[in-house]
Order: C-alpha cells, then structure tokens, then sequence
C-alpha cells in the first residue's frame, strides 16, 4: 500500500498520471486532521505501507500518522515541512497570510502557476487540476495555518528527503534550514509541484529515474 497525503488545495487529478502495481490510499483536505473511520483498519490489513506525502501533505502525516498504529516500511516527503508556516522551516507567515487574503478564483490560479515550473508544465497541468471549490480550499488553508502553529508533533522517521530547487512555494533554504543534518535529502529540477519527475509511485520511493535527479 502506498499512503499518500497530498497538497494543499489538491484531489486525485493532482497526481492521476502515476502509475503503480501498489494500492494507492490518499489523503485530501486538511480542513480537519480527523481519520477517515476505518483507515487505520484498511492499513493495519497491509504487509508493508509506504508513505509519501507533498507539501502541506508533510505536516498533516506528522501529525496524524502515529494514530493510524502502522510501522511503515518508507517515508518520503517531498516539498514540504513539518511546520509548513514558519518564518525559518516553512511558508513565512506573512506571505502565507497573503495567500490566505486573496484566495480566489483568480488567486488559486496564480497560485497554481507559481506552483509549477514553466509554460509546458502550466500547460499540461490542466489535466491535473483538482475540481475542489474555492471555497472549500479556503477554509483549509486557514485551518492549516492555525493548526500548524500550535501542533507539530514530529513522529516519522523518514528516510528520504526531495526538495526542487526552484520552489518559490516553500522557500528552498527553509525546507533545507529544517531537514539539514536530520535524513537523506535528494535535490530536483524545477517547481513546488514535483510529480512530473516520475512515471510511477515506485519511482518515488526506490528513485528509479536517476536522469531526472540533480546531484549537489
């Protein structure tokens, strides 16, 4: 099984085009850090669960993973932190707090395109949009901000670290501020969004396309 926590904002499209001979459970809209009932039931029922998590998807695992009772057999985390507004280690508040003000149809939009890295990816992420409302996206990242202040509990151990090197999302010198000296770090080409990297979940977790990753 691979349990994946997506970003913020985000639904199944997001990552639609992967591939995997896995089970893929996903987790979506951090409007609350409740389980799903039955989830940890549905996981407990697996040999080996593979965790990746994305973005906002880094902190929501932290913080609700050792309520699942799992050992996992890997943890990855991409683009993200464990305390996602943080002037040092995340998005700086204010910045964050200016999102959160102009979120709109429009916003989301311009969110989206600073999300990616370039004309060809804003292009072919129009089969990747997620269909949440803006309302809806809203509220979570309120949420989001206000939980993360105050809850950041830390529990994974992971074993590998991506961060793109032109993520203007989640500024690059405080993702690496954060992981620095704490697990394996793997640099990669281009924006906050990653996914266009990989062909298959596999990928992620074993880093099979070594042509697509950048050695510092």
């Amino acid at each position: 099984m691979i349990l994946f926590y997506n970003g913020w904002g985000m639904d199944a499209a997001a990552v639609s085009h992967l591939r995997s001979d896995c089970d893929v459970v996903m987790c979506n809209d951090y409007r609350s850090l409740e389980l799903e009932d039955g989830l940890p039931d549905l996981l407990r029922g697996y040999r080996e669960v593979y965790l990746v998590a994305w973005s906002m998807g880094v902190w929501a695992a932290a913080n609700t993973i050792s309520r699942m009772g799992i050992r996992l057999s890997t943890a990855i985390a991409l683009n993200g932190t464990e305390h996602p507004v943080d002037d040092q280690y995340g998005i700086p508040l204010k910045i964050y707090l200016l999102t959160e003000r102009g979120m709109n149809e429009r916003g989301r939009e311009k969110f989206m395109q600073r999300m990616l890295d370039g004309p060809e990816e804003i292009k072919q992420f129009e089969q990747n949009k997620s269909l949440r409302s803006v309302g809806e996206v809203c509220e979570e990242l309120s949420f989001i901000r206000e939980q993360s202040i105050c809850s950041a509990k830390n529990e994974i151990k992971w074993n590998k670290i991506y961060i793109s090197n032109q993520d203007v999302i989640f500024p690059v010198k405080n993702q690496q501020a954060w992981w620095q000296d704490k697990f394996p770090v793997v640099t990669l080409a281009g924006g906050h969004y990653p996914f266009y990297h990989f062909d298959t979940w596999e990928e992620i977790i074993g880093i099979k396309s070594e042509e697509k990753i950048i050695d510092l």
